[in-house]
């Protein structure tokens, strides 16, 4: 169902202007994060009746993270939840060779044997990886601890399309698709927890160009990242903006199309829940970070 807004209002025309110029911010910007976000290949499993499957498919996505000498794959517990491996497979181009990943995983579901309502994963990983991996992975400074923003930013929603994606012998294809969005007012209204979590507006319709067109399902693009462009503002009103850079917010753990009058959302889940993994499964790691962020000197400011 189409938004019921009328494109000839002077308001309307001044508030896409905006919205337009703001994200083309976004696009423009240095893609400090975005480079760190991979397609996550596995051989899925074989139903008893089915013959065993041995090429790769994309089953989600993840998020590539340096935190001192460990590196770490930020997801959601769904996708590692399509097989039992302790491997994933990934590629870093349009088109490259497949790399093998081993490693272990901690997920929010797993601890205190509470309802896994983050869906958060964090895949440690404890094999060698390449140089390039190594390269794109973010650190704590690219991360996103704010939380709501009162700027009201752009966010770009970053991950690999399953339908997009493919491999052939030892080579993937696979390319990134971004959709930029803003963070939704109401919380209350979908019943989710703006500390921990992140909502943003994700319509059946979107207006492309001056039309309206479908918008794609995100299959495929689970543990994703969902990026803010901080530097971008839909304010109206004259305010100081931040130094414009990405930065990591949430991953991406589902999607709710439209119902009624209810608009459409893609729901993620708030980095500081995936290195609350970190800190009770690897002691001692985040010490000297938690730290600072106890004295209020965050990093990415």
């Amino acid at each position: 169902m189409k938004p019921k807004i009328d494109l000839n209002s002077p308001i309307t025309k001044m508030a896409l202007m905006l919205q337009q110029n703001e994200m083309k911010k976004a696009w423009e910007m240095e893609q400090t994060v975005e480079k760190a976000v991979i397609p996550i290949y596995s051989v899925p499993k074989s139903k008893a009746h089915q013959e065993i499957k041995t090429k790769p498919e994309q089953i989600g996505t993840g998020v590539l993270v340096n935190i001192k000498t460990e590196y770490f794959i930020f997801s959601t517990t769904h996708v590692f939840a399509e097989f039992d491996s302790k491997s994933i497979l990934t590629g870093t181009l349009e088109y490259s060779p497949v790399e093998e990943i081993i490693g272990e995983r901690f997920s929010s579901g797993n601890l205190d044997n509470r309802i896994d309502k983050y869906d958060a994963t964090v895949f440690h990983i404890q094999s060698e990886i390449s140089e390039f991996l190594k390269k794109i992975a973010i650190t704590l400074v690219d991360f996103d601890f704010e939380g709501c923003d009162s700027l009201n930013p752009i966010y770009m929603i970053t991950g690999f399309r399953a339908k997009e994606s493919n491999t052939s012998g030892n080579e993937i294809k696979s390319k990134a698709r971004n959709y930029p969005t803003v963070e939704i007012d109401d919380y209350l209204e979908y019943g989710y927890d703006k500390t921990r979590q992140i909502v943003l507006a994700y319509p059946n319709q979107t207006l492309v160009d001056g039309k309206w067109q479908t918008s794609p399902k995100p299959i495929g693009m689970s543990g994703g990242a969902i990026i803010k462009a901080q530097g971008t503002t839909l304010r109206i009103k004259k305010t100081e903006r931040k130094t414009e850079k990405q930065l990591l917010s949430a991953i991406t753990i589902e999607q709710h199309r439209d119902q009624g009058d209810k608009l459409g959302i893609l729901l993620g889940t708030r980095v500081n829940v995936h290195l609350g993994l970190i800190h009770q499964c690897m002691p001692g790691l985040l010490d000297d970070f938690l730290k600072e962020y106890n004295e209020k000197k965050v990093p990415n400011n």
